[in-house]
């Protein structure tokens, strides 16, 4: 059976990781038989990071790679769409995955409250100075991208520029391209769920909130996966 290597999950989150849970998505819609692990340790991944697909003894690392081994199975994540929207559905996967993760790390590191409901939970437990040492190198890449050298309203006008289109590009349809859900709600979905849910900054909730739109389209997406919740410990 394939086994899904994951984040731990938490206040309603099947992850703390909208990637884990992108994949968990994906692994539903293909049909295969899996089972999620829960995995603390990180140097033992390809990249270092999560999720990663346990197939045997072979490890397939990444939300997109797994994604690709599932579609060399014979999954088909966008059956019926036209070249056109499978085009728009790249679009907005690179969007959610490259742009909107981006507004999510930086309400859960950078932000003051943030960080506090982050390190409060996650961290607890961890050795002062290795966390320390981990959120500098988080904010470094952060500033890099440019993202932190705006001010706080710059950041949240932008994540409402992003929710609003994502808004329209929805309309008034169940899932982003019709009555079945495909690739780009798997990627989506997860994501509109860890902006609005604990552990985040407040403000950067609130804003991501107003979208209820997507909200109702995100819990829309769950429901229709119907993954069963991590057992609070």
């Amino acid at each position: 059976m394939l086994t899904l290597l994951s984040h731990q999950g938490g206040g309603g989150l099947y992850s703390l990781s909208p990637f884990c849970t992108k994949a968990a998505y994906l692994l539903e819609l293909s049909g295969q038989p899996w089972q999620r692990e829960d995995f603390g340790d990180l140097t033992a991944t390809p990249h270092h990071k999560l999720p990663v697909l346990r197939v045997g003894t072979d490890l397939i690392p990444d939300s997109e790679g797994i994604r690709r081994f599932l579609e060399g199975k014979g999954a088909d994540f966008d059956a019926g769409l036209t070249a056109q929207q499978k085009a728009q559905s790249r679009q907005i996967i690179r969007m959610v995955d490259e742009s909107l993760i981006l507004r999510l790390i930086c309400a859960r590191w950078f932000e003051p409250a943030g960080w506090d409901a982050l390190h409060q939970t996650i961290f607890a437990q961890a050795p002062k100075e290795i966390v320390e040492q981990f959120r500098a190198g988080v904010l470094a890449g952060l500033h890099f991208t440019g993202l932190t050298r705006f001010d706080k309203q710059e950041r949240l006008l932008r994540l409402d520029q992003d929710l609003s289109a994502l808004r329209v590009t929805l309309g008034d349809q169940p899932f982003l391209f019709g009555d079945q859900p495909t690739a780009a709600d798997c990627s989506l979905a997860p994501m509109v769920e860890a902006l609005t849910r604990f552990p985040t900054d407040p403000e950067t909730a609130e804003r991501a909130a107003n979208h209820s739109a997507l909200l109702s389209y995100s819990d829309r997406v769950a429901q229709r996966f119907a993954l069963t919740l991590p057992v609070a410990a």
